[in-house]
């Protein structure tokens, strides 16, 4: 994953951009043998790397966004607390933009076919550089309920283009475009926080654990259809 992330960087798409980056990805490997190394963290940690003063600081301020921001799990094996916030933010679109919600279920979209690599990579994939360090910011002073309002507003901003959708790929395209050439940061926050209306962490909390339950099952019954393949194999 080195060499692909953010391919092209005049210092991270280079043998040191490359070592350095891991360095810190193995390094928190080693802290945290549930998490390893999951596909994502390498643009988390490649955008500390750029802002932050050295290795060791980008180390530490991914170990506070994985141990003490985000929800427990997202990144463990299974992907359970990811699984589980996608389950949340479906029921929040539904609430917040229930014409959005009903048009892609017509459609038979899935919102986590986008919304998956938003959360993992905490946007650093999607949007522009000065964007995303904008949404971190907040991220790191209200928490992980930032990430819900922002992929909300990225659904809101475009929400007539949306509607005159007919398939998925078009879908994808609008919301692909969209962040891609998000380089006003106010313009989403905007939207994020005075349009997007005011959400509790409490609230959203509650709404993963009334989650957790089905993913988990769901997750059970992956394993256990896998293993019985795996069986059938041998």
């Amino acid at each position: 994953d080195l060499p692909r992330t953010f391919p092209g960087h005049p210092w991270l798409d280079t043998p040191e951009g490359h070592a350095a980056l891991r360095r810190v990805l193995v390094g928190y490997s080693f802290r945290d043998s549930d998490v390893g190394y999951c596909q994502g963290l390498n643009y988390v940690a490649a955008l500390l790397l750029l802002v932050m003063k050295t290795e060791e600081d980008a180390f530490w301020m991914l170990a506070v966004l994985l141990e003490n921001v985000l929800v427990n799990d997202c990144y463990t094996n299974n992907l359970s607390g990811c699984h589980v916030e996608q389950r949340v933010f479906k029921d929040l679109l539904a609430k917040k933009c229930p014409r959005i919600a009903a048009h892609l279920e017509a459609l038979e979209f899935d919102v986590s076919l986008v919304a998956t690599e938003w959360f993992l990579c905490l946007f650093s994939k999607s949007l522009p550089s000065e964007t995303t360090l904008r949404v971190w910011d907040v991220l790191f002073y209200e928490g992980a309920k930032v990430l819900f309002h922002a992929a909300l507003a990225i659904f809101m901003m475009k929400e007539d283009e949306l509607l005159l959708t007919h398939q998925v790929g078009d879908i994808i395209n609008i919301l692909q475009r969209t962040t891609h050439h998000l380089f006003d940061p106010d313009e989403l926050l905007t939207v994020a926080f005075d349009k997007i209306g005011f959400m509790t962490t409490n609230t959203i909390s509650k709404q993963r654990k009334k989650q957790e339950p089905e993913v988990m099952k769901e997750l059970d019954e992956r394993l256990r259809r896998l293993n019985s393949l795996r069986t059938d194999d041998k």
